[in-house]
């Protein structure tokens, strides 16, 4: 009897806990359609709506930090409350740049947002397709770089190999990406939405794959090419999981 009671007792508790969690979840993402937008318009010579999306992801981010006050369970009380302070000053600094005219800085102030996130579920081993992508993204910066100014008559041997160096890290990062696409239906897209992500990922994967074929034909020019390429390719599939009709029309 006592043993069916502790077990009982174990199953409610565990049931009441599914409905926080779930709901955490769904307020991150929340959070995560309305920051994709701040994050994208910042990057574009779009003064007002970077203005909208910034007034949308201010208020999404207070709704957010009056819900969650404490660290959920799960998460260890000292990185929740970093990543809030983390975030809290990304957004302030992004929103007092904007307000000067400095587009570009807000951008590059918000990327905080999402690497103070990252860190956070990281740290709590809290799976999220959106962190995935986070992961791909440091890579694929990485890879971007070690093209950056370089010709095919410019990039030398050792160029070449920092870039093979570079691919393997991407690589390896959007492999995960593919075992957990199917995590991306829980981010806010469904129907032709989550098909057109879908597809998307595809795009990256032969992109990956071209440049991975170029790397090893010593291809130079191919190399730059599919290297520059890989960016457009994930922004693209970044911003399928904002919120952008509330602030473009889109």
């Amino acid at each position: 009897m006592k043993a069916r009671l502790t077990l009982a007792i174990a199953a409610l508790c565990a049931f009441a806990a599914l409905p926080a969690r779930a709901g955490l979840h769904d307020d991150m993402v929340a959070l995560d359609r309305a920051y994709i937008p701040a994050l994208a318009l910042t990057n574009q010579p779009k003064p007002d709506a970077s203005k909208r999306a910034m007034e949308r992801l201010r208020s999404q981010w207070n709704a957010f930090r009056t819900t969650y006050t404490s660290a959920p369970a799960g998460y260890a009380p000292d990185a929740w409350a970093a990543a809030d302070r983390e975030v809290e000053a990304a957004v302030t600094t992004a929103e007092n740049n904007l307000a000067a005219g400095k587009n570009l800085d807000a951008h590059e102030d918000l990327e905080r947002v999402r690497e103070a996130q990252y860190v956070l579920r990281r740290g709590a081993k809290v799976p999220y397709f959106m962190d995935d992508l986070t992961a791909f993204h440091s890579a694929m910066e990485k890879l971007v770089g070690a093209i950056a100014g370089k010709t095919p008559a410019t990039l030398s041997d050792a160029d070449l190999a920092a870039v093979r160096l570079a691919y393997d890290a991407a690589d390896r990062a959007w492999q995960e990406v593919l075992a957990n696409r199917a995590r991306a239906a829980q981010h806010g897209v469904a129907g032709e939405k989550l098909a057109a992500v879908q597809a998307q990922i595809d795009v990256e994967t032969r992109t990956l794959a071209d440049l991975k074929s170029a790397l090893a034909a010593g291809d130079r020019a191919k190399v730059i090419e599919k290297s520059i390429a890989t960016k457009p390719a994930f922004s693209k599939l970044f911003t399928m999981f904002g919120d952008f009709g509330s602030v473009t029309g889109a």
